[in-house]
């Protein structure tokens, strides 16, 4: 089985071409999907849009699910204050409950470009000790240039082996789950064209783990979505 184990219900999309295949899967994701600002309104239709999406598009895949942090009340962006042993230990037991072999855990890269990919980057890791299975990394969308608004989408710093995929079923699955997750159209306007010129022209490489240490430029600073320093931090409890 493999385990997917997310920040984000959405994140899955720069997953694709490792989800579409009959093997047996289990997505873990680890935050609400919304800010701790946000109505309960707003989660409401983020959970709703989030379970439509997995029903129509990812349960026929052999794919199961849990909601570990909507039932923990995690909140997007936060998810570096709750990164501890005691976490660990919860999706260590959450995962042997399935009672199968895990072939491999995926995640987010340890990147830079979101606070909550680089702390499921490092919990994944964790895992990937625990249960002696190898961890694949794949990019999302670090920051390109020091100064200025940008970043570059599925193109890790340090590659590894290209992956092959059927590019047309993944290209064409992926701008229907970008279409079905409406509240998060703005960042699939931004991020969408990036990730379907992958899935249709470019390669697809994982991420080599790097250290968890200081990254420049760091696109979630950059935004002032959160301080790097605090992040590691947090993060640097496992070190």
């Amino acid at each position: 089985m493999k385990v997917f184990l997310l920040a984000h219900q959405d994140d899955e999309i720069f997953l694709l071409p490792h989800i579409l295949n009959s093997e047996k899967k289990l997505f873990i994701y680890l935050t609400t999907g919304v800010s701790a600002s946000s109505t309960d309104t707003k989660l409401d239709i983020r959970t709703s849009e989030a379970e439509y999406v997995f029903r129509k598009y990812l349960e026929a895949m052999n794919s199961q699910v849990i909601w570990w942090g909507l039932e923990s009340s995690i909140p997007e962006g936060e998810l570096h204050r709750y990164v501890n042993k005691d976490l660990v230990s919860d999706l260590k037991e959450i995962i042997l409950s399935e009672g199968v072999q895990i072939s491999a855990l995926l995640t987010t890269a340890f990147e830079g470009a979101h606070q909550d990919h680089d702390s499921v980057a490092v919990i994944t890791r964790q895992l990937g000790e625990i249960f002696q299975v190898g961890v694949i990394e794949m990019s999302t969308y670090p920051q390109w240039l020091t100064k200025f608004y940008s970043f570059k989408v599925l193109k890790p710093g340090t590659p590894e082996k290209t992956f092959q995929f059927n590019r047309i079923k993944v290209f064409f699955l992926a701008i229907r789950m970008m279409a079905s997750y409406r509240t998060q159209l703005r960042t699939w306007l931004g991020l969408g064209l990036a990730t379907l010129s992958v899935y249709a022209f470019r390669m697809y490489r994982s991420s080599s783990p790097g250290p968890i240490e200081q990254i420049k430029p760091c696109f979630y600073e950059s935004r002032r979505r959160a301080s790097q320093n605090e992040v590691l931090r947090s993060l640097n409890k496992f070190n």
